[in-house]
């Protein structure tokens, strides 16, 4: 999914996935896909701006969503 996206372009450190923004410390997948906890999925990236620009990163983020489609990306859709 994205996360492999990232960690395939040369100059992308490390990545970290997991939820931002909810209700809940440390949800567990089955609590934030019931939808209830206010939780959406997140990524992080440390990368050298020398070797890979944010345009770039940019650029792959949006090959890899729909920003007009809430809770979905690709075939993973959420509550």
């Amino acid at each position: 999914g994205t996360e492999l996206t990232f960690q395939r372009i040369p100059g992308v450190i490390a990545t970290c996935v997991g939820y931002t923004q909810g209700a809940i410390q440390r949800p567990n997948y089955e609590q934030v896909c019931s939808g209830t906890t206010g939780h959406t999925e997140a990524i992080q990236l440390i990368y050298d701006p020398n070797e890979c620009s944010y345009e770039r990163l940019l650029n792959a983020l949006f090959n890899t969503i729909n920003p007009t489609l809430v809770n979905r990306v690709n075939n993973d859709m959420g509550t």
